[in-house]
């Protein structure tokens, strides 16, 4: 979904001198090749175009995102700190329109609330039958760990899922970076998700979130097995994966193809998220990423994997599904080509609302519901 701070993109036009290039010929041709580190792949430049495969929609979607440039795609942290408070105050703002836009699609109650002392939202649908009333689901939003709410991102996956499932869904604020730091989210995850237990049976309750909060819904799930809280029905970890570093092919090739800021040599790259992580965190500590971890991925529920072939995540989202695959535990990975991060939330796409029935009918089929056939949006 288009952030409110995105700008239009320069066009940078590479302009060769012929009479340079021949004089550096001879030069170029007598110098010896530097061999690349083993394994390394040197890619050359190409032009991608737009995905044959997506709707008439989503080609005009992805035409304008690439009409448009990021300023935050090549930001530092210290730059990213600084704009922060501003960066927070425009996504808020910006999802006011989005939200109402999505509440005049979809029939549903929001309240405030407070699980054990965590601010959450709680969204349920205006119709529903006895037993949709007797599921929940819990929502973590996205935005780095450091930007977002249930009120923004939060709502935007809660209003249409709540929708289209029946359920109540509880959207959570969970702390984030850099007022607070790791394992804070997990903490405030795992004390709503004690408060549901008193009132749901952990078979009727599901965990989802995108982004950060894919990332951390793997991570809670984590800290649910540390803390021998029984484990929820179904969980979706979107836009996200069981590595809160997003490693893998993907990392490199959809930076080139977003314009942003690639790993180093030794694949670093400073990360939003490390302005909650702080330093020192060790990124195969199953609390953080679980997928290095087959103790704890044997306990994880059936998972759902929602991702696109220009998301950063995809690569390591593709390796937690063959990893919970390979340990014997059901897991579902859906990908779309040709579309980005986080694309479900454009909800206006065709392939957002097929990627929202999907969402709709894993966890309809893993709480106990019959399967909807279709979104209930007005």
């Amino acid at each position: 979904m288009t952030s409110p701070w995105w700008k239009t993109r320069r066009l940078i036009a590479l302009i060769g001198a012929a009479c340079a290039l021949s004089a550096a010929a001879a030069d170029l041709a007598a110098a010896p090749a530097t061999p690349a580190p083993e394994g390394v792949r040197q890619v050359a430049p190409f032009a991608l175009p737009v995905s044959e495969y997506l709707s008439s929609t989503a080609r005009a979607h992805v035409q304008a995102e690439v009409a448009r440039a990021d300023p935050l795609a090549k930001a530092d942290n210290a730059t990213l700190l600084q704009q922060l408070p501003a960066i927070r105050a425009d996504t808020e703002r910006w999802a006011e329109e989005v939200i109402a836009q999505l509440r005049t699609r979809y029939a549903v109650e929001i309240t405030r609330e407070r699980w054990n002392a965590v601010s959450v939202l709680r969204v349920e649908p205006r119709t529903r039958t006895p037993e949709q009333a007797r599921r929940l689901l819990i929502e973590l939003h996205g935005g780095g760990f450091v930007m977002g709410s249930a009120q923004s991102f939060g709502l935007m996956e809660a209003i249409p899922i709540a929708a289209m499932t029946g359920m109540t869904v509880i959207a959570v604020d969970y702390r984030m970076g850099p007022e607070h730091r790791f394992p804070a989210a997990s903490q405030d995850v795992a004390a709503v998700y004690r408060a549901a237990l008193k009132r749901y049976a952990p078979a009727h309750i599901g965990l989802f979130g995108c982004s950060a909060g894919g990332v951390l819904t793997g991570e809670s799930l984590a800290w649910f097995a540390k803390e021998r809280l029984p484990m929820p029905a179904a969980a979706g970890m979107f836009c996200a994966a069981g590595d809160a570093r997003y490693r893998g092919d993907s990392r490199y090739v959809v930076a080139a193809v977003n314009d942003a800021l690639l790993p180093d040599a030794a694949g670093q790259l400073p990360i939003m998220e490390d302005l909650y992580y702080g330093d020192g965190v060790d990124f195969h500590d199953p609390l953080v990423s679980p997928v290095f971890s087959d103790a704890v991925l044997r306990q994880f529920p059936p998972t759902l994997l929602i991702t696109a072939t220009r998301a950063t995540e995809l690569s390591a989202a593709a390796y937690t599904h063959s990893r919970l695959i390979d340990l014997g535990r059901e897991s579902d990975l859906h990908v779309w080509d040709g579309l980005g991060h986080a694309f479900h939330l454009t909800d206006t796409l065709p392939e957002s609302q097929q990627a929202l029935r999907v969402t709709a009918r894993f966890f309809s089929r893993h709480l106990g519901l019959p399967v909807p056939a279709s979104a209930a949006a007005r």
